[in-house]
């Protein structure tokens, strides 16, 4: 074998090696999200593999029956340019931080049914106040939720029944919250502190201040049976790239 094509043969392996070795930590990227989040499915593309440092130019990412906090979102898209990860090196491990994006666009659907089984049979509240056996349906003009609450005075326990009609709102980009709540409670008058304390207690209803994304959120869209939360713009698909997927067994 000559010593040119003994040398062309040398690159050909690091470059393979190379290759391998960036496919590889992707993969180990993937696997992290599939741990956090748990999802039925998960597609990652990328339109380049990363730099030394976990620099990606584009990267897409969807997800279907991701768990947030013990609540299914039913589908997760994200689009994020120029981001900033931790060196890859450190995927393998489990260590992955999505440190910045210059770009991060998102749209996360909630499902009516969802909530209600993440709800259920729970209680919520700080202290002896709490709600209990809360249920709640979603339509286009917003959010209509009923429950018990049981509030501890100086001389009478109450349990009450209160239904609430509200629209949704997003706060700090991070938190899905309900708008200028009515609140209706049956067979009785209650002083306002109650009912403002009974609503502290549930708020926010979604809180994403630990995702592990630099997730910021704009707007909700309700819908029957559903609510959408997104970005101002919305993500579109990189159909140009490195795809890598997942599906649950």
């Amino acid at each position: 074998m000559t010593r040119k094509l003994k040398f062309i043969l040398a690159i050909i392996i690091v470059v393979l090696f190379s290759s391998q070795s960036y496919a590889d930590e992707v993969d180990d990227l993937l696997n992290f999200y599939v741990r956090k989040f748990k999802p039925e499915t998960a597609t990652l593309v990328i339109s380049e593999k990363p730099d030394s440092t976990g620099l990606f130019q584009d990267v897409y990412m969807d997800l279907k029956g991701v768990l947030i906090e013990n609540l299914r979102m039913n589908s997760l898209i994200v689009r994020m340019k120029f981001v900033q990860f931790n060196a890859p090196s450190e995927w393998k491990k489990g260590n992955v931080e999505c440190k910045n994006a210059a770009t991060v666009l998102a749209v996360a659907t909630l499902l009516e049914s969802d909530i209600n089984k993440a709800i259920a049979d729970k209680t919520f509240g700080h202290g002896e106040d709490r709600w209990h056996d809360l249920s709640m349906s979603i339509n286009p003009q917003g959010l209509h939720g009923k429950g018990y609450y049981l509030a501890k005075t100086a001389l009478i326990n109450l349990d009450i029944l209160i239904e609430i009609d509200s629209k949704l709102k997003i706060l700090k980009g991070k938190e899905l919250w309900l708008d200028k709540p009515l609140v209706k409670v049956n067979r009785m008058d209650l002083p306002d502190y109650v009912t403002k304390k009974a609503l502290s207690q549930i708020q926010p209803l979604v809180d994403l201040r630990k995702f592990p994304l630099p997730l910021t959120l704009h707007k909700v869209e309700t819908k029957k049976g559903s609510a959408i939360l997104s970005t101002k713009t919305l993500p579109d698909a990189l159909k140009d790239g490195l795809k890598y997927s997942y599906k649950k067994k």
